[in-house]
């Protein structure tokens, strides 16, 4: 799958670091992005078109990001795309259930854009 056809749905709620990351993964790593400030946008543009990954902030002001990947789970044709979470937090315990619910990574803010367009490429590598 080239990056210029993949399209990646990035939900956070920072205005700023949510613009930034975005020209930095369509920039950098030729990917489409589309974006949602918080989980019930997320949910609304989630189905046309598909994305390939999701890259989930754990903190939101309406649903978490385990709520989120949860709801986003259920829209057919999604259930098996993979999730990269970012969060500020520092919670093993949080990080653990991540991974259980299928995580790929775990990323701690702030964000770095290599490796995070890393991160991203692995993800999309184990799925092919």
């Amino acid at each position: 799958m080239s990056e210029q056809n993949t399209t990646i749905l990035y939900v956070e709620d920072d205005l700023s670091l949510r613009k930034l990351v975005r020209i930095a993964l369509e920039s950098l790593g030729r990917y489409t992005v589309r974006t949602a400030g918080d989980g019930q946008e997320a949910l609304a543009i989630a189905r046309d078109p598909a994305p390939q990954l999701l890259l989930l902030d754990m903190n939101l002001p309406d649903m978490d990001g385990i709520a989120v990947l949860r709801a986003l789970r259920q829209i057919p044709g999604l259930a098996e795309v993979p999730v990269i979470f970012l969060t500020a937090l520092e919670d093993p315990a949080v990080e653990a259930e991540l991974y259980a619910l299928g995580a790929h990574q775990v990323l701690r803010k702030p964000l770095r854009p290599l490796p995070l367009l890393d991160s991203i490429a692995k993800a999309l590598g184990a799925r092919s």
